[in-house]
């Protein structure tokens, strides 16, 4: 082979390589912010125990670590279990963030505590359109009024909760 059909070969190579599309995963940490409102129902499952089932809903803000803001819509049922003896709660939840009709995230979340704040994980598990693959996980921080709103209700009472927060720091994620 001749030094001049070396270096054309090299050079299709390279030109090859640069029109080929290049599929690089996506990595990053961002923090988000979620203000929502709740509805459900609350049952009492046993004489220290309440149970709310329900979905929060509302708009997730979220800032990627170059400082873009981003927001999406959504939605989470919750199983949250009330001690009222002991003033604690256990919440476990799914969510499905809507960022666009094809842009689709699910996440799950756990979160413990006293009843009103509690703390957990916020879990990325699938996703679809341009999250498809997604993985990822941070910290979770939840504050509800439903304290005083649980007060001597009936088992089977509607509950709407006007307002509540749910903070999630460091979510770092991956795209493949």
């Amino acid at each position: 082979m001749t030094v001049k059909r070396s270096y054309l070969m090299l050079a299709v190579a390279l030109l090859l390589l640069n029109l080929s599309p290049v599929y690089a995963a996506e990595q990053d940490t961002v923090q988000a912010i979620i203000p929502w409102e709740a509805a459900g129902r609350v049952f009492q499952v046993d004489t220290r125990t309440m149970m709310f089932l329900g979905a929060f809903t509302g708009v997730m803000y979220v800032e990627s670590s170059r400082g873009e803001l981003h927001e999406a819509f959504v939605m989470c049922p919750i199983i949250q279990k009330l001690n009222l003896e002991m003033g604690t709660l256990e919440t476990v939840g799914h969510c499905e963030i809507t960022a666009s009709a094809e842009d689709v995230v699910y996440a799950e979340l756990t979160c413990n505590g006293e009843v009103g704040s509690c703390n957990g994980t916020f879990t990325l598990v699938d996703g679809e359109g341009k999250f498809a693959g997604i993985s990822g996980t941070g910290s979770l921080r939840v504050r509800s009024p439903i304290q005083a709103l649980i007060a001597d209700m009936a088992a089977g009472a509607d509950l709407r909760i006007a307002s509540g927060l749910a903070v999630i720091k460091d979510l770092e994620y991956s795209i493949p």
